[in-house]
């Protein structure tokens, strides 16, 4: 007589936990909108490679510019008002991120120089005079 037996082992795999990486990133600042007072225009930083995650500050010398935004998709935008005419220099600083098991790293875009024009603000419509 022939008896067959059988006998069942569960495996287990473990995977390792993901390695992290610090990755560089590079910011840009543009502005959309036309530079004048009382004109709202939006300012916007462009954070590579793009990731959702942190936040960019935008400046002019030491004075913020709006809140703090968040980087979605590699862009963050803030509007922003620009209450006296001639030139004004901003600046956009990425804060560093740690998204998943990556650390990107902070970064500051070069300073983009925006002329301001004097405005006129009609609602709806936003006009450069003088």
């Amino acid at each position: 007589m022939l008896t067959l037996g059988a006998t069942a082992a569960a495996m287990i795999l473990v995977a390792p936990p993901a390695a992290s990486a610090t990755i560089n990133t590079t910011t840009t600042v543009s502005i959309q909108g036309m530079a004048a007072t009382t004109c709202p225009v939006t300012l916007t930083a462009q954070v590579t490679p793009a990731f959702t995650g942190g936040t960019v500050t935008f400046k002019e010398g030491n004075a913020t510019l709006g809140a703090a935004a968040a980087v979605t998709n590699g862009t963050a935008s803030v509007q922003h008002t620009f209450s006296t005419t001639g030139a004004h220099v901003v600046v956009a600083t990425f804060g560093g991120a740690k998204v998943g098991a990556d650390d990107f790293n902070a970064s500051t875009s070069g300073a983009l120089t925006v002329t301001v024009a004097t405005g006129l603000n009609l609602g709806s419509v936003c006009l450069p005079i003088g």
